[in-house]
């Protein structure tokens, strides 16, 4: 389990987008942190429940953009943001079932590796349609 940092190869130009990436970053570090100082199970909970609502509202926001940039693998996109969405809702649904027997460094290493994953691999591919889009705004 490492710290996951931002890094400028992950920056699509958007800065609503952008600065969501950063957040969700921030997020899994403040996890991480808090794993490692020993942080009682609800201050644990409380991270992963903030993590989880951020990637949904973050999702929202980068699917409306998809929209408005006429991004023509939207679908695909999505239903990868569904997957992820829905695995996150089930892990959190375990650790608030039993917090105790929950493996936060298992869930860390999840999201953190989709994270990077994903915005280097897949939101990458956004880019040109993201900057069309600015540009427009702009002119």
């Amino acid at each position: 389990m490492t710290v996951l940092r931002w890094q400028p190869a992950m920056k699509l130009g958007i800065p609503p987008i952008d600065a969501d990436h950063k957040a969700l970053v921030g997020l899994l570090n403040t996890l991480h942190y808090a794993m490692i100082a020993g942080d009682d199970r609800s201050g644990l909970g409380t991270v992963l429940k903030e993590l989880v609502d951020y990637t949904h509202g973050h999702f929202a926001r980068e699917e409306a953009l998809m929209e408005r940039s006429g991004y023509p693998e939207i679908e695909a996109h999505r239903a990868i943001h569904r997957r992820i969405a829905a695995a996150m809702e089930e892990h959190r649904a375990t650790f608030l079932d039993e917090p105790d027997a929950f493996d936060m460094a298992l869930f860390y290493d999840f999201v953190s590796g989709w994270l990077l994953h994903h915005v280097l691999g897949e939101d990458m591919k956004l880019k040109p349609y993201f900057a069309r889009l600015a540009a427009h705004a702009a002119a």
